[in-house]
């Protein structure tokens, strides 16, 4: 009997180590920017209890910070397509006339589904780039929808180049 409980407990704890091993690696995966404001504390919080993140123009998190161009709004709209093909998201929607996009990412390992939208707002001479991407499952992300908007804005600056 106590062999049992001491064996029970090592798979206990074997199972505990591996799901925070699981955690941990998905966290280093994202290449998060954990030592900006406002800490590392609120950012783990954030992405081990939040499936969403969305830019605005005024973000907790600085890397959510809408962005602005001083492009047209239609090739900004082409850009993002262009910007998503790279990427390897599928393309759900187009809707040039309100300026939307839909995008759904799945993810390599899991193969979970995040959707991402993108929404383009001509703003006097700049248009401004807001995303919204979401988790379909889950209650933390452990940031993988925060490394979606940075990703898209990544590859958007480079086709706009």
């Amino acid at each position: 009997m106590a062999l049992t409980g001491k064996l029970l407990l090592a798979l206990l704890l074997t199972l505990i180590l591996a799901a925070a091993a699981l955690v941990a690696g998905g966290l280093i995966a994202n290449r998060l920017p954990w030592n900006d404001a406002p800490g590392t504390w609120r950012r783990l919080v954030t992405y081990l209890s939040s499936n969403v993140a969305e830019t605005s123009e005024a973000p907790v998190f600085a890397e959510l910070r809408s962005r602005a161009y001083r492009n047209k709004p239609a090739i900004l709209f082409q850009a993002v397509g262009s910007a998503a093909q790279s990427l390897g998201w599928e393309i759900a929607s187009r809707n040039l006339e309100d300026g939307e996009i839909e995008l759904v990412i799945t993810s390599k390992v899991w193969r979970f589904k995040d959707d991402v939208r993108v929404r383009i707002v001509q703003r006097d001479t700049e248009s401004v780039v807001h995303i919204r991407s979401s988790s379909r499952i889950g209650r933390g992300d452990l940031g993988a929808n925060t490394r979606h908007v940075l990703d898209l804005y990544g590859q958007l600056e480079t086709e706009l180049r």
